[in-house]
């Protein structure tokens, strides 16, 4: 398999074709001749510094980056759509994101390099360690040891989490609101942290041993997308593709939020069905069968009798 590039980010800068400050944000357009078209929106809050990145590319590519503040710093990495990864070489550590995911990092050192798919949408928050570690409670013993990694700048990554409809609308309202002027730096600075405090929600209850809240608004969501669809053809990769996850991630979710695999709830959900046809006396098991998703009735027919213990006629 042929290996994506490695080119260093200056290349992307050289390249540059048009910048310029509008509503409260830096704007850059860069057209790599290789490489194609990635635009960038930030702004600056002093403690904290947002980006967004919107790439077009012809290929996908290894982008390289030298940066010295990168120890200063707290991360927290968004992509809302497409897929990426950092790879941070001299500490032996990769992350990846898939659509619609995020993480939490804290690494000491200055090189890394990020894997660009084709096309992605990738925001970028990045806070200043020593404001970062003000936000964070001794009380609570998950945010205490948090800090305590922080100010002995030590690694810390959280792994990969779902991006949750509150945190979508806090980002879509950072880069998207209609106010202007201060009262826009106002208020995307109010979103900026309540997006801080949503994903640190997150890594507290994985810390804690709880139920990922953001997880299971997701699955609650996959299901009931499931129970409105279910005679449809399904196929585990369009159903990730959906909800932006991958297939280890929906198999796995799904399981223990509903103790049953994905084809599992999709055949009950059929049977039952089929279960309330055959009850209507209004069609045969042949056609009630057919409804269902089989083409033929001894299929069915078997399949019905493992899941009800008795055979179709009996019921109809």
């Amino acid at each position: 398999m042929k290996t994506a590039p490695v080119i260093p980010f200056d290349e992307f800068l050289s390249y540059t074709i048009h910048q310029e400050e509008t509503d409260c944000f830096q704007v850059a357009e860069r057209v790599h001749p290789d490489f194609g078209t990635w635009r960038e929106r930030s702004i600056d809050l002093g403690h904290i510094r947002v980006f967004e990145h919107k790439a077009d590319f012809n290929r996908k590519v290894n982008v390289h980056f030298t940066d010295n503040s990168l120890c200063d710093n707290v991360h927290h990495c968004m992509s809302v759509d497409g897929e990426m990864g950092a790879h941070f070489q001299h500490l032996k550590l990769s992350a990846h994101l898939n659509p619609k995911t995020f993480h939490q990092v804290y690494l000491p050192g200055q090189e890394y390099h990020l894997s660009m798919q084709r096309i992605f949408v990738n925001v970028h928050v990045e806070v200043k360690r020593d404001y970062y570690t003000s936000l964070l409670c001794d009380s609570e013993r998950w945010s205490a040891e948090m800090k305590q990694k922080l100010l002995d700048s030590q690694v810390f990554y959280t792994g990969e989490f779902q991006l949750s409809q509150p945190m979508m609308r806090a980002i879509h309202a950072i880069f998207d609101s209609p106010i202007s002027g201060s009262l826009k730096k106002l208020l995307i600075e109010a979103k900026v942290h309540e997006l801080i405090a949503l994903q640190l929600n997150s890594a507290m209850s994985t810390v804690q041993g709880k139920a990922n809240p953001i997880a299971t608004e997701l699955f609650q969501g996959i299901r009931d997308y499931l129970d409105q669809t279910f005679l449809q053809d399904h196929s585990l990769k369009n159903i990730a593709r959906n909800f932006g996850i991958n297939e280890f991630s929906l198999k796995k979710g799904f399981k223990e939020n509903f103790n049953t695999t994905v084809f599992e709830y999709l055949l009950n959900k059929r049977m039952e069905y089929g279960l309330e046809l055959l009850q209507s006396g209004q069609y045969c098991v042949e056609e009630v069968g057919s409804k269902v998703g089989y083409k033929y009735p001894n299929h069915f027919s078997t399949a019905f009798k493992k899941r009800f213990g008795i055979s179709p006629l009996q019921v109809r």
